[in-house]
């Protein structure tokens, strides 16, 4: 399972709403976690996943090193 899956999970978002959340498209929260895309991110996208979760008790931290499953 790709890590951010579990975090999704831990949060209770569809990729649509945890892209919603953090400005970005469910397609791309997709090939995020199917590894067909490595994410980049915007400054402003960065402080909207930060406020995002701290908004849900978690922080940076929380986030995975890498968005997609392991092979």
């Amino acid at each position: 399972m790709s890590p951010l899956k579990k975090l999704r999970g831990e949060l209770g978002l569809s990729q649509e709403e945890f892209a919603r959340q953090i400005g970005t498209s469910g397609r791309t929260i997709s090939r995020w976690e199917a590894r067909d895309s490595i994410p980049t991110l915007t400054i402003a996208e960065m402080k909207a996943i930060d406020r995002f979760l701290r908004s849900n008790g978690k922080t940076l931290e929380d986030l995975p090193d890498r968005f997609a499953a392991l092979e």
